[in-house]
């Protein structure tokens, strides 16, 4: 104005105009901000399942039931893929049984078969049933601590490994999935499908890379002096499992008998993933790992000896703990 003061301009159309400019932009943001959650939606419902998966075996639950199950739909899937045709002239059956026999020990051979009497779904739930025996001959073969320590280290290391490499996938995934909208596909319904169909390989992958090493270990027994210890010493026997896709190697006894011995599967003879030796290392450490100490509850009349265990728990000696 005249006395250099700043008025706001007032002008109904001008008002109108920038509001409605201001409505359309938020608009945008909004709708931007809604399609951004809706591409989250899709990783954050694949997250919940790898994680329950993760969070099961960081609890120390029992994953054998799972991992029985899930290794029979290995062998259901592996079936099918050579056994796709109508007709039996047309199943790969050598293949097949090439195949299975990389994986686990077959407890029959293709010539036991009888191809005239031979239905698909009859075969495939008698290699269901195989497979599920030999996993039991397998934990039988180790013991059931250190299979357990197996199945929960193991798996844990190939979920990571494998779920690292999905979430670049679908990095990749969403970077280049707006051109499909050159094709008049909707670009989100692409990315949930695709994402899908990938979030499935990835859980099938998980199991076959499980089913192939866990039925490839191979323990050494040793004793004290490291010498091979003969298998009624020690209460459970050495594998005679071995395939061309050898995997771990385990030297070692009883935990008591050889505290390291275990962990040397990190330099098997044959070369296998650094990620699933290291799992073994863990599940070792786990097997060997000392009992909890406890904590003793002494009552405020009773004397504690200066040499007497520190009542904390500590394992010292009183002396060297809280009597010091």
């Amino acid at each position: 104005d005249e006395e250099g003061e700043e008025q706001p301009l007032e002008n109904k159309l001008l008002t109108r105009q920038i509001e409605g400019a201001q409505k359309k932009v938020e608009e945008q943001n909004f709708l931007i901000r809604k399609r951004v959650l809706e591409y989250d939606d899709v990783m954050n419902q694949q997250r919940e399942i790898v994680y329950e998966y993760r969070d099961r075996i960081l609890r120390g639950d029992d994953m054998s039931g799972t991992a029985r199950d899930q290794i029979g739909g290995v062998i259901d899937r592996l079936a099918r893929q050579y056994m796709a045709g109508d007709y039996v002239e047309d199943w790969d059956l050598g293949e097949l049984f090439t195949q299975l026999e990389q994986m686990y020990p077959v407890s029959y051979e293709l010539d036991d078969l009888d191809r005239n009497a031979l239905e698909r779904e009859d075969l495939i739930e008698k290699l269901r049933v195989d497979v599920v025996e030999a996993y039991d001959d397998r934990e039988q073969e180790l013991g059931e601590e250190l299979m357990r320590a197996l199945e929960r280290f193991m798996l844990l290391q190939i979920v990571d490994e494998r779920w690292r490499e999905h979430l670049h996938d679908m990095d990749y995934l969403r970077e280049g999935i707006h051109l499909r909208g050159f094709a008049q596909i909707e670009p989100l319904v692409a990315y949930k499908n695709e994402g899908f169909d990938m979030f499935q390989v990835l859980m099938n992958s998980i199991w076959e890379e499980f089913a192939r090493y866990i039925f490839n270990v191979e323990v050494e027994l040793q004793d004290e002096n490291g010498q091979p210890a003969a298998a009624d010493d020690v209460g459970w026997a050495p594998s005679s499992n071995s395939s061309s896709t050898g995997a771990l190697s385990y030297r070692g006894g009883r935990p008591e008998d050889q505290p390291s011995a275990l962990a040397e599967a990190a330099d098997p003879g044959e070369p296998v993933p650094a990620g699933v030796a290291e799992a073994a290392g863990y599940a070792a450490d786990e097997v060997l790992m000392p009992q909890p100490v406890e904590t003793r509850h002494v009552d405020e009349h009773d004397r504690v000896g200066r040499n007497d265990p520190c009542w904390c728990g500590s394992g010292k000696k009183f002396k060297k703990c809280h009597g010091a």
